[in-house]
């Protein structure tokens, strides 16, 4: 084979690699669009339900601050129709929302409010699978120091190997219904939502949910982080 026709099969093939690039991109756009017009669909409804059970059941609910933390802030209530007999296809998180987005099958399931990591410790994005699933799951990174006499935390931000003041001892953070979706212990798990970014780079949900959803989320189900 002669050096044009070599020429000639390299441009055909950039060619076609081309046109598979654009039709992916497309096909991504296309499927975003869906997903926002599915997003901004079941917030209304979420909004239309909220109204009609104001009277019987006000749908927010105020987080309780710890310490010194910053006041307390109103959390938008849980929005779900989750099927228990479907599994979940699919998370979103959407950091700046501070909500994730729940998918069974292309259908929107289920919002929920979360905590994402703080400004020293962010939430890493992208596109991770479900890599571990554990009930009780212990941090091996972040803990408490406990009074030994009383139990009172006396200081929420410890770090394993930490030296613990004197008359405590080192309590790993508890990380109930965890969702490992990084080989270094970021995950999704149920905590204490101040209602803004606080963690230490996890995604922290409301604990009866994040026992809801454990069950019905498999190792390698899809999860996307987006800002």
């Amino acid at each position: 084979m002669d050096a044009a026709t070599l020429r000639k099969l390299d441009k055909q093939a950039e060619r076609e690699e081309a046109r598979r690039e654009k039709e992916a991109r497309k096909a991504a756009e296309l499927e975003r669009k869906r997903l926002e017009k599915e997003r901004q669909e079941a917030e209304k409804e979420m909004r239309r339900q909220s109204k009609r059970s104001a009277s019987i059941q006000p749908p927010v609910r105020a987080a309780i601050p710890v310490g010194r933390q910053a006041p307390p802030r109103v959390l938008a209530a849980i929005w779900s129709q989750l099927v228990p007999s479907r599994k979940i296809s699919a998370l979103v998180i959407h950091v700046r929302e501070q909500k994730l987005y729940v998918y069974q099958g292309k259908t929107l399931a289920a919002i929920a409010p979360i905590c994402t990591g703080d400004a020293r410790h962010p939430t890493p994005l992208g596109r991770f699978t479900v890599i571990q699933k554990d009930r009780n799951h212990l941090s091996n990174r972040y803990g408490c120091f406990v009074d030994n006499a009383t139990g009172r935390i006396v200081d929420a931000n410890a770090v394993i190997g930490q030296r613990p003041p004197p008359g405590t001892h080192y309590e790993a953070a508890e990380m109930p219904h965890f969702l490992r979706i990084t080989a270094d212990g970021i995950g999704l798990h149920g905590g204490y939502l101040p209602g803004f970014a606080a963690s230490h780079g996890c995604i922290r949900l409301p604990k009866s949910f994040a026992s809801e959803i454990f069950e019905l989320v498999q190792d390698g189900t899809p999860v996307m982080v987006v800002e």
